[in-house]
């Protein structure tokens, strides 16, 4: 599981609702993201929309246009309303900020393949 965000307390949080239950690894950062995810290639990404040097709809459509991470789940976790969020790509959902720890782990099952074994 790779989670992403900018911000140092939620990634945190992330990393310790989500570390309880799957193998993660995380980046600060859409650059940083967009490498880990070509080099890990994770199961899932929890990513952050807004973020310094690459947003978040920056790196879903590297992502999406690299064979190795075109169908990777994507769970956007974003403070963003419905209106702002814009089009979603495949395999993806998403989750308001504040989120807590059964919101998470629900929404990453939720886009993991039902054949996925921790």
């Amino acid at each position: 599981m790779l989670i992403v965000d900018d911000n140092a307390d939620h990634l945190s949080f992330l990393r310790v609702a989500v570390g309880a239950r799957y193998r993660v690894a995380s980046a600060s950062n859409g650059f940083e993201a967009y490498e880990l995810a070509c080099r890990l290639r994770p199961d899932a990404i929890l990513l952050d929309l807004m973020m310094p040097i690459l947003d978040g709809y920056t790196v879903v459509r590297k992502l999406r246009q690299n064979h190795t991470t075109a169908k990777t789940p994507i769970v956007f976790v974003t403070g963003l309303d419905a209106d702002a969020l814009g089009p979603l790509p495949d395999f993806s959902t998403v989750l308001r900020k504040p989120c807590h720890q059964g919101e998470i782990l629900e929404a990453i099952q939720k886009v993991l393949p039902a054949s996925f074994d921790r």
